[in-house]
């Protein structure tokens, strides 16, 4: 009876920190996804929204583009989608390593055969970090030629850095 109550405590605080949540966070919160809008907030600066169609918002006011410009749009915003799903797969292979670590320790399966699992848990985690560092290096490529290529966007191309892409590949290093 105890454990019922804990798990519905738990059930419960999941539900209510998922409110209102975006999905996607980056570069501290100065880029969200959310309601498959993608937000960028950058410092001193209105915020602007970009829609899967590569419509750009800043503050109340649409940008007219070109279809250039709008393609360009139109990556920016999958790049970040792309962020936001290997994000997921890390959650789901996350709490598959977690139940089976779990399901293990209550069969008694042996250390060697818990950390066999765990290793493969982590080499699956290791291959999703360097495909989330690639998404960041796509969004900063595209967002340099953004940046070059519409006025308007130039505040919003320095949110990720060649510094945060470099940091990312190399803490997934070998």
């Amino acid at each position: 009876m105890k454990y019922q109550r804990t798990i519905l405590l738990l059930a419960a605080c999941a539900a209510v920190g998922a409110c209102n949540i975006p999905d996607t966070t980056m570069e501290n919160g100065a880029i969200t996804m959310k309601d498959g809008i993608v937000s960028l907030h950058p410092e001193g600066n209105p915020d602007a929204s970009i829609n899967e169609s590569g419509q750009l918002q800043i503050g109340d006011k649409v940008v007219t583009v070109n279809a250039a410009q709008r393609g360009l749009l139109m990556l920016y915003y999958q790049s970040v989608l792309d962020v936001n799903q290997t994000g997921k797969e890390m959650g789901r292979v996350g709490a598959k390593m977690g139940g089976e670590a779990l399901k293990n320790k209550i069969e008694g399966k042996s250390d060697a055969q818990q950390n066999a699992d765990a290793q493969h848990g982590g080499d699956q985690m290791k291959v999703l970090s360097q495909k989330m560092c690639q998404d960041r290096a796509n969004i900063k490529t595209v967002q340099d030629q953004l940046s070059t290529q519409l006025a308007e966007f130039k505040p919003y191309g320095n949110i990720i850095t060649q510094d945060s892409v470099a940091s990312c590949q190399d803490n997934t290093k070998p």
